[in-house]
């Protein structure tokens, strides 16, 4: 039985996004996709309701059947979860019976253990950023809070460090420098992580990868006069007069060990090979890259500098807006980049990884 794995995170800002809507027209797409009828097995774990759906079609003698069961291991999400400070909304500490990030890791082994090769798509609808899927909007702050009874006598808060590789028991979001390693995955849960996927499998992050400074930087570069859709040499050097101060500081980050410092905040000239190789130095540190290369599997995901919005008619789910056509050719012939086959505008994430030679 194929199984396809459908995750909705909450909109923290309450704004009317229904991701678990999404996650059910996804499924609704891919059984009405499904000509073939092959039997399907969908798990929709849903944050906000803190709710598992597990749903079962199958054609015994060629007759359609679907079965549901839904459990509710999880404690919901709703505003009172959060607290708003500066204009920030984020996840209040403590909530440890919310869904997180590493119940959909344990899910996808569970499959691996039990039914490995069976999983032909674990998609995530969430809020997102380079970093992966907001699932919750909450803080990897290094430190928890434990209460501490006292007998007739007020509680006492004792904050507490998390040290190393260990993920923050308040955080529910993905973390790639995390979340692949041990603790949260030895060499033994990560096989079976990457067991559970079918051959053909992959994985679908429908949010946005937009670090502002990352999309300012490519147009601050595609702007260049040097600069063209395809054939720019390595050795061309390109004026960027619309650069930023932050967006310098972002190459310089990257570039320094190799440049030094640009004498300037406001204006820089670089080679380009110097331009590619920041950029994909840049998206081997997204979450995207990171879930290839631990599930072994393709990922179409947002391209770094690029977000995602909702569709207005069709199928009812997301793409990526289509005017970021420069950055999304820059990522096709100078980067390697493909897009998904289904038009959305997402790059993959190739399980054989993202070379970025060294210039």
């Amino acid at each position: 039985m194929k199984q396809i794995l459908l995750v909705a995170g909450v909109d923290y800002e309450f704004s009317g996004v229904d991701f678990r809507s999404l996650a059910d027209n996804r499924r609704k797409l891919l059984d009405r996709k499904n000509t073939k009828h092959d039997d399907l097995r969908f798990i929709t774990m849903d944050v906000r309701a803190g709710q598992v759906e597990v749903r079962e079609i199958t054609f015994p003698g060629g007759k359609r059947t679907e079965s549901v069961t839904t459990t509710t291991p999880f404690t919901a999400v709703d505003r009172t979860s959060y607290t708003t400070a500066g204009g920030h909304t984020r996840f209040k500490p403590g909530q440890y019976t919310v869904m997180s990030i590493t119940d959909v890791y344990a899910k996808v082994r569970d499959i691996g253990a039990t039914d490995p090769g069976s999983l032909v798509e674990l998609s995530i609808f969430s809020h997102g950023w380079m970093g992966g899927p907001i699932l919750v909007n909450s803080t990897d702050d290094r430190q928890i809070e434990i209460t501490v009874p006292v007998p007739g006598g007020t509680p006492i808060v004792v904050t507490v460090p998390v040290n190393g590789t260990l993920r923050d028991p308040d955080d529910k979001d993905a973390r790639p420098r995390l979340d692949f390693i041990a603790p949260t995955m030895d060499a033994a849960a990560l096989k079976q992580f990457k067991d559970a996927f079918a051959s053909d499998g992959f994985a679908w992050l429908w949010g946005c990868a937009f670090p502002r400074v990352i999309h300012h930087t490519l147009w601050a570069m595609e702007g260049s006069k040097a600069y063209k859709s395809s054939g720019v040499g390595d050795d061309t050097v390109l004026d960027m007069p619309a650069v930023t101060a932050e967006d310098v500081d972002f190459l310089e980050q990257i570039l320094a060990p190799k440049l030094g410092a640009f004498p300037s905040r406001t204006s820089i000239s670089v080679k380009f090979k110097y331009l590619k190789w920041a950029f994909c130095v840049a998206n081997q540190a997204c979450y995207a890259f990171a879930l290839a290369t631990a599930a072994g599997v393709d990922v179409r995901a947002a391209a770094l500098g690029t977000y995602a919005e909702y569709d207005t008619a069709g199928d009812r789910l997301m793409n990526v807006y289509s005017g970021f056509t420069a950055h999304f050719t820059f990522y096709k012939n100078y980067l390697g980049f493909t897009f998904d086959p289904e038009g959305r505008r997402y790059a993959v994430y190739k399980a054989a990884g993202l070379s970025c030679p060294s210039p």
